[in-house]
């Protein structure tokens, strides 16, 4: 006798769903701040070698110089605020099924990714990084780039026992035998 199986399809409340806004995110290491302050000050500084060679190479440029540095400066205030604001607003999580990264100022942007989308972990160690201590985890998903993760700005320990558990909790999704220990 062949058991019949009854098909439902039941209205979701949204307001029961857990929701991810109020998941309280880790933020970047400080130092962090640091890495970004010099990788944009490499740039301006190259860049300002340029234009002062520009300027001082180039006759036709040199009655522009008093809007070409202002102009300059501007963009470099502007820049190093976009990246204060930016810094302040990144963040992630770690949870049992899925991870949270959550960036922008103008344009927010926050991806969850589900443990079982995860393909490969990946831990970078920048040269600046390196100094500070800190690293990069980036998180490649079976969906494609739209879905992977780049989580910078992390202290080298914490992105190890990160990278650690999560290579843990892909080995139980594959292999349910197997027991893991969250407390590792």
């Amino acid at each position: 006798m062949a058991t019949e199986t009854v098909f439902t399809n039941e209205v979701i409340d949204l307001d029961l769903l857990p929701k991810y806004e109020d998941i309280l995110l880790s933020r970047p290491h400080p130092d962090y701040w640091k890495i970004i302050c010099i990788n944009l000050l490499i740039f301006f500084g190259l860049l300002g070698i340029t234009i002062g060679i520009l300027l001082f190479f180039i006759d036709e440029l040199k009655p522009n110089a008093k809007w070409i540095i202002p102009l300059y400066l501007f963009f470099l205030a502007i820049f190093l605020l976009l990246y204060r604001a930016s810094f302040k607003k990144r963040g992630y999580a770690i949870r049992t099924h899925d991870v949270i990264y959550k960036s922008g100022i103008i344009a927010e942007s926050t991806t969850i990714v589900p443990l079982n989308r995860i393909q490969h972990i990946e831990l970078n160690e920048g040269i600046f990084s390196r100094m500070y201590k800190l690293g990069s985890l980036q998180l490649f998903t079976a969906g494609g780039q739209t879905g992977h993760i780049h989580i910078s700005g992390i202290a080298i320990d914490e992105a190890k026992r990160i990278r650690d558990l999560l290579l843990k909790k892909l080995d139980l999704l594959e292999n349910p035998t197997t027991e893991l220990n969250l407390n590792e």
